[in-house]
């Protein structure tokens, strides 16, 4: 997956997220919801009487996205691992390295 593919997937997962989020809020429950938790009547719809089953059919829509795009970002492959090149890598030294080597070294002598 490209990374462009997974930047535009991960956008869209996270306005799903938030759409379902509201989705849920909205809608009307069994006992009254959440509008009635606010001291709203329970009893009625503030979309009118048949928009329970339009949000119960967006509800399942939007999970089933969030579902399949969760999916899609949790197995996108690992990044491939780097070509070999014709010339072997060269090794590289720090400045105390170059500048002292063993033989170079005065050698300690014990008095």
């Amino acid at each position: 997956m490209s990374p462009v593919l997974y930047s535009i997937l991960s956008i869209l997962f996270v306005i799903i997220a938030v759409v379902l989020i509201l989705l849920i809020l909205v809608q009307r429950g069994r006992g009254g919801g959440l509008v009635g938790a606010f001291g709203g009547p329970g009893g009625s719809s503030a979309f009118g009487a048949k928009t329970g089953d339009v949000f119960t059919v967006i509800t399942v829509v939007m999970a089933a996205l969030f579902l399949v795009i969760a999916c899609l970002l949790a197995f996108r492959p690992a990044q491939p691992p780097p070509k070999p090149t014709d010339k072997p890598a060269q090794q590289t030294t720090t400045g105390t390295e170059a500048t002292e080597s063993p033989t170079d070294a005065p050698a300690e002598t014990e008095q």
